[in-house]
């Protein structure tokens, strides 16, 4: 239908940090809905998009399922860290995932999870900016699919991690508030070759002070500056 546009941080902290509401019945406008978020999801170098990431506040999201290790080598090939072609919403941009198949969730709800394991996540809703975190690898979800069948499924690996972080996004819940510390939070720098490499936030500030050039530090969301300055995380 439409390729929207995707609310970031700094502008839209408010909209990205309210609670989404259920869907109580998969109507036309719902129906459009779907047709956005594949749109704009088409658009963007993403695995996943929720709705609220296009400023309406239903429990609907879309994912790409199916990434595997040979992605992730592929990654790392290009100077990304070894399992960031799964982070969540983007950051690997080489990698073809057109094949892929989708999958809409409405009103997900995760029913059982175990076995958490660290990686990467980044967020079209955080650009040049990515979080190493702790996501279950075995999830159990039951949802509503796009033509209003309930499913209960399982999901493992990177296919878990991609629907844990866009369920976030459903209540409100970012990838840096999962991280453990500000050393866990990666900033994708562009070298003078014009490749992105992720270095680590902490890095980048000792850089920036060094040059006396507090300017050039990268902006934090609100909340995760508010974390910082109390030693949150």
């Amino acid at each position: 239908m439409a390729v929207r546009k995707i609310l970031t941080l700094g502008k839209h902290e408010k909209a990205l940090r309210s609670k989404s509401e259920p869907v109580h019945k998969i109507n036309r406008e719902i129906k459009a809905l779907f047709a956005d978020l594949r749109d704009t999801m088409a658009d963007n170098p993403a695995i996943g998009l929720a709705a609220p990431q296009i400023g309406v506040l239903k429990r609907v999201f879309i994912v790409k399922l199916g990434y595997s290790d040979a992605d992730a080598i592929e990654a790392e090939s290009e100077d990304l860290p070894p399992d960031s072609a799964a982070m969540a919403e983007t950051g690997a941009d080489e990698i073809d995932d057109d094949d892929l198949p989708t999958l809409i969730m409405v009103n997900p709800e995760v029913v059982s999870s175990e076995a958490d394991e660290r990686g990467y996540d980044a967020c079209l809703s955080v650009p040049g900016m990515m979080g190493y975190t702790a996501r279950a690898t075995h999830i159990r979800v039951k949802f509503v699919d796009e033509f209003g069948q309930k499913q209960d499924r399982e999901y493992h690996d990177w296919d878990a991690r991609v629907i844990l972080h866009e369920l976030d996004h459903l209540d409100g819940v970012l990838f840096m508030d999962r991280l453990a510390s500000l050393a866990d939070l990666y900033v994708l720098v562009t070298d003078d070759e014009g490749n992105r490499k992720p270095v680590p936030y902490t890095e980048v500030t000792r850089s920036a002070e060094k040059i006396g050039a507090p300017d050039k530090l990268p902006r934090l969301p609100a909340t995760a500056e508010r974390a910082r300055r109390t030693g949150a995380v």
